[in-house]
């Protein structure tokens, strides 16, 4: 079995290829959006209906998602109080909000858990992920109202998420044991096989090394929040629920994530602080590299 930092050390060197090939000017910094696209649309919800529709679905896994919210609840409080203590405005008081209760439970959750616990862990993180699209779509309409913005677009893409379509028909070929004729199971096959590595290239892609230092105190203090805050508040909460097993672990791994890449989609579409949100994700996901290994170290 590989060590937690060689599992941490997969994607993080996969991600800094995505940085290479960017400043090379191989790929550009907008080719993330077709990538993101072709993972949200095809890849992805391929890459969780072929794991979900042979799986043997728990009673366990239903907890996750509810986990996964009450956590992200928790941590909104705790970054309204920082906010609130320190005067920010309301821009940067919702920026920094998001970017501490919405965690990156997909793009860099599912890899992590499939290295670490194989197909069994991204069966759970699949329904721990279905916490963060329910807050996206929360969270959109709330800023829309906020902000301006239309709240019939975010319910039709809420609508449109394939993800969730991915989980819905999985779980029904499941329930129904309907099978799956050759070549269409073979193409999802193939098709979800390609996840991963444009998942990783993607977010290298996603980093962006300026202002970094001007918000380097608030990007500090949200990555103490989600890297080391989430995970005890969820462990708290699992050893209080009496939650073992799988779901533990994984509700711990998912809980440690950075902050999701749907938040900065989220600042720019509304109006928030943008590159405040870029620098938060950038530390984020650059300490996350020691803090998961600490909790993959902790898990096995």
């Amino acid at each position: 079995m590989p060590s937690p930092i060689e599992v941490i050390l997969v994607p993080t060197v996969m991600i800094l290829f995505g940085v290479v090939l960017k400043y090379v000017g191989f790929l550009r910094q907008e080719d993330r959006e077709l990538l993101s696209k072709i993972v949200l649309y095809i890849t992805l919800p391929a890459m969780i209906f072929m794991n979900l529709k042979d799986a043997n679905v728990s009673s366990s896994m239903l907890y996750l998602p509810i986990l996964g919210i009450i956590t992200s609840l928790i941590l909104l409080v705790i970054a309204y109080l920082y906010c609130r203590a320190n005067g920010y405005s309301k821009k940067t008081t919702w920026t920094i909000m998001i970017a501490a209760s919405i965690m990156n439970t997909g793009f860099i959750g599912f890899p992590v858990t499939l290295g670490v616990f194989d197909n069994i862990g991204f069966l759970h993180a699949v329904f721990y992920d279905l916490s963060t699209s329910t807050l996206v779509v929360i969270y959109g309409i709330i800023l829309a109202k906020e902000f301006g913005g239309n709240t019939r677009e975010v319910l039709k893409k809420a609508l449109l998420f394939m993800p969730v379509w991915g989980v819905i028909f999985g779980l029904i070929f499941n329930v129904f044991n309907i099978p799956l004729f050759y070549v269409a199971e073979t193409i999802l096959d193939y098709f979800g096989q390609a996840t991963i590595p444009l998942i990783m290239l993607a977010l290298g892609l996603s980093l962006d090394f300026k202002n970094i230092r001007d918000n380097l105190k608030d990007s500090v203090v949200v990555s103490i929040i989600k890297l080391v805050m989430a995970p005890a508040i969820i462990f708290a909460l699992l050893i209080l629920l009496n939650i073992k097993g799988m779901a533990f672990n994984i509700a711990i791994i998912e809980a440690g994530m950075s902050t999701a890449g749907n938040a900065l989609v989220l600042a720019i579409e509304y109006g928030l602080d943008a590159d405040l949100m870029g620098s938060i994700i950038f530390t984020n996901v650059v300490l996350s590299v020691f803090s998961l290994t600490a909790i993959i170290s902790f898990l096995t």
